[in-house]
């Protein structure tokens, strides 16, 4: 202690204490975090702010904190200001436990932190933290406890008791800072604080326990408060109400050993992890080209949506990609959602550091978590793209039945003979709807392909796309149903997303414009290349039968047949550079 206050830091520089891993926004939610431990019911921000001589974008110069929690008494409040000081320290029942965040966010963004208090039926007391105000050795120092009333402007953003905290000589705050993007941050950050709902045990319920959250700003909304924002995007958006959520797919807690590091006398040999996981709804995601940057997704924040939510006893503490995980994170991801909440008996598995400013799981836990959210991932991703590969096919074949294949069937006439019709016996009339059952059609689609096989007029080999297919199943299937031959179409193969791409292309070409003469050379050109790939997968195909043996059924014989001719095609298209 000097003849002015006390040290704020123990044996170290306070002013490199500045240069540290805080934003502007992680440095705010700490104060936060000590209102949400203090179990304030409302905590209110105001934010004034102004533009800089020579600048054109006002930045904060003064933010103040106001709940209504149980406040401080005067011991607590002397020694809020100074590092390593905390009541809470080392706690793992709470958000804090080291005791450095509200004072490392606050000097990471100003030089001056002021901070009244009262706890209930107390005073209002103050201590401040003036980096530029220094004592006989040439130091900052916190000013003693002295009683002090608050000040007018910032009166009503505390109850009957609780804190204020006023942060002024704001020098670190830039100009990309943004006061809208900070309250969406906030939103995610403390969705199970003042959430209306939350998700619990696999269901949506009321939030019993609900805090408010509000901030006074200078940017033309004036006091709004802070809405939950759920990246599972389950609950519904409070800004969106009608809109379509994600489906919830699995809601479970696991178990993991205690670090010994983390682990105290007392405390339990194990932590919980509850794991969360959720699909977007197709609507949002239906062409892989535009799906991830559509007007709609981007308001909605997904291509933010690549990695996994984080948090630690509720409160998000990492969105991101996770380091090291395999497979790595890619844009095809951000359909699918998954949070991970973690207890701080699990501190040390997760990386936390001492000012809650990212987590990363390292190798075990890391391991775990992926043996429990991989499988789930990999079937997402493959829904994906599935959807993505029919809605492709769709916008070539159009939305009719079957796609357009009359010109071709038109030729078989006087080519192919047409077997004569008889009439079908119960058995074979099951057969034929088993058949049909099988591809996953709708009903009238059923109908009228058996009104197209019953026809006497219609084709003996009927062509048809199938629109829900797997990819890795033969690019054609040759079904005789009743009197006719129905060839299958696999829209979702290789062969067919490259083919009818191109010759989408040459109808509605990508940017818009007419395509020139050495286009459309080089799209006739890559077309012969699909016809030369058939060609070649058909001759590799037969070269294998040549060498099988001549014993097998006949009908195996073909069925390997198709299923190499497929299988080649498939290769051809993966090592292809264009592929």
């Amino acid at each position: 202690m000097t003849a002015k206050g006390i040290s704020p830091i123990r044996g170290r520089s306070l002013q490199s204490e500045r240069s540290n891993d805080f934003s502007p926004d992680t440095a705010i939610a700490e104060v936060i975090d000590n209102s949400i431990e203090a179990s304030a019911k409302n905590i209110k921000l105001r934010i004034h702010s102004e533009t800089p001589r020579g600048k054109q974008k006002p930045r904060p110069y003064t933010i103040a904190f106001g709940d209504d929690g149980s406040g401080m008494d005067e011991k607590i409040l002397q020694e809020c200001l100074v590092l390593g000081e905390s009541t809470r320290f080392n706690s793992r029942k709470g958000i804090g436990r080291f005791g450095v965040g509200m004072t490392k966010g606050a000097i990471s963004v100003c030089n001056k932190i002021e901070v009244y208090s009262r706890p209930y039926q107390g005073n209002w007391n103050y201590v401040k933290l003036d980096l530029k105000e220094l004592d006989e050795n040439g130091d900052p120092y916190v000013t003693l406890i002295t009683p002090k009333p608050l000040p007018s402007e910032f009166k009503d953003l505390v109850g009957d008791c609780g804190t204020l905290v006023i942060w002024s000589d704001i020098d670190r705050i830039e100009s990309d800072f943004s006061i809208n993007k900070l309250k969406h941050w906030l939103g995610r950050t403390y969705r199970k604080f003042i959430g209306e709902k939350i998700i619990e045990n696999g269901k949506i319920i009321e939030n019993k326990n609900k805090i408010s959250l509000t901030i006074d700003s200078e940017d033309g909304n004036g006091n709004q408060e802070v809405k939950s924002f759920d990246p599972l995007y389950v609950i519904p958006d409070p800004k969106k109400p009608n809109e379509l959520t994600a489906k919830l797919l699995d809601d479970w807690t696991e178990t993991f050993p205690v670090s010994p590091i983390d682990a105290l006398e007392g405390d339990p040999p194990t932590g919980k992890i509850t794991i969360r996981m959720s699909f977007t709804p197709e609507e949002w995601r239906p062409i892989e080209k535009i799906s991830g940057h559509s007007t709609e997704n981007i308001a909605r924040h997904i291509p933010d949506n690549e990695g996994i939510s984080i948090l630690r006893k509720n409160r998000e503490v990492a969105y991101k990609h996770v380091p090291n995980w395999s497979p790595v994170f890619t844009d095809i991801d951000r359909f699918w959602s998954c949070e991970i909440d973690f207890e701080p008996l699990l501190d040390f598995h997760f990386k936390v550091n001492n000012i809650k400013v990212g987590a990363s799981p390292l190798y075990d836990v890391r391991e775990f978590l992926q043996e429990q959210i991989n499988p789930t991932r990999k079937k997402l991703v493959a829904k994906v793209r599935e959807l993505w590969a029919i809605n492709k096919s769709k916008s070539i074949s159009g939305e009719k039945l079957g796609g357009d294949h009359k010109k071709g069937e038109t030729n078989e006439g006087g080519v192919i003979k047409h077997k004569p019709l008889k009439p079908l016996t119960p058995e074979e009339k099951k057969k034929q709807q088993e058949a049909l059952k099988r591809k996953k059609i709708s009903e009238q689609e059923a109908r009228e392909i058996l009104a197209r096989i019953q026809d006497p007029k219609a084709p003996p080999i009927i062509l048809y796309d199938t629109m829900m297919p797997l990819s890795d199943a033969n690019f054609i299937e040759i079904e005789p149903i009743g009197n006719k031959t129905v060839v299958w179409l696999n829209t979702n193969h290789q062969f067919f997303q490259n083919l009818y791409d191109k010759i989408k292309n040459l109808g509605e070409p990508p940017n818009g414009e007419n395509i020139d003469k050495e286009e459309l050379v080089n799209i006739a050109s890559d077309l012969k290349t699909d016809i030369d790939n058939m060609i070649i997968a058909f001759t590799d195909s037969y070269n294998d039968l040549t060498k099988s043996d001549v014993n097998e059924n006949v009908s195996v014989i073909l069925e390997k047949l198709l299923m190499n001719w497929s299988f080649c095609l498939r290769r051809l298209y993966r090592n292809s550079p264009n592929g």
